[in-house]
């Protein structure tokens, strides 16, 4: 069967494609962080534009005509931009809900915003698990080091630590642990490897915009 990594469209059948594979990717932590309805969180931003959650920034992989899986990642500008207008979107949908688990998701926000100039930040991958063992989330990740290559320096991640399979996959492709860090929501502490990749120098990146 053929594999296509397709750029999302936006629409609903996707958006529920989405939330079901952003809970694959961490299906303990998003309950704890946002709530139960984490899922209405996830469709919603998906439709939106200009928020770190949007169709904007994921690629669907297809295999055999099926959304077997995805990849949601921006770069460290992004970030910036769009990390407030997410927050306001996040208020929207959860309302009271939201300003309850708001201390928490200001603490997430800490640990996990820190993306350096020059950073392409992957957020979430997720296959579904019908269709593991085809590469397909190898295909996903290489395929976001060539939308990243002519404008970030680095690949950067967080995987939880006790997740051997995933941090042995992303050192066979070139990552190494940067850092530690950790995040306490009700009680529990969830700890994560920052895991980096480089792709090129600073001084090789900062000589081609000046060429540009």
């Amino acid at each position: 069967m053929v594999l296509e990594l397709l750029p999302a469209k936006g629409t609903k059948e996707e958006a529920e494609h989405f939330a079901r594979l952003m809970e694959l990717s961490a299906p303990q932590y998003f309950p704890v962080l946002l709530g139960p309805r984490f899922r209405d969180v996830f469709e919603t931003l998906f439709l939106e534009k200009e928020n770190l959650f949007s169709h904007e920034h994921v690629v669907f992989a297809v295999y055999g005509g099926e959304i077997a899986g995805m990849l949601l990642g921006y770069d460290w500008k992004t970030r910036e931009r769009e990390e407030k207008r997410t927050g306001w979107l996040m208020l929207k949908v959860l309302g009271f809900d939201f300003l309850r688990k708001l201390p928490g998701f200001i603490r997430a926000s800490f640990s996990f915003g820190r993306l350096e100039k020059g950073d392409y930040y992957i957020s979430n991958i997720a296959v579904y698990p019908e269709f593991r063992g085809r590469k397909i989330g190898k295909s996903l990740m290489l395929h976001a080091e060539k939308r990243a290559k002519d404008t970030a320096e680095r690949m950067a991640l967080d995987v939880e630590k006790d997740n051997m399979i995933a941090i042995a996959v992303y050192k066979k492709l070139g990552y190494f642990i940067e850092r530690e860090h950790s995040v306490e929501l009700e009680g529990k502490v969830y700890r994560f490897y920052r895991m980096v990749k480089e792709l090129k120098k600073k001084s090789q990146l900062t000589s081609e915009f000046s060429s540009r």
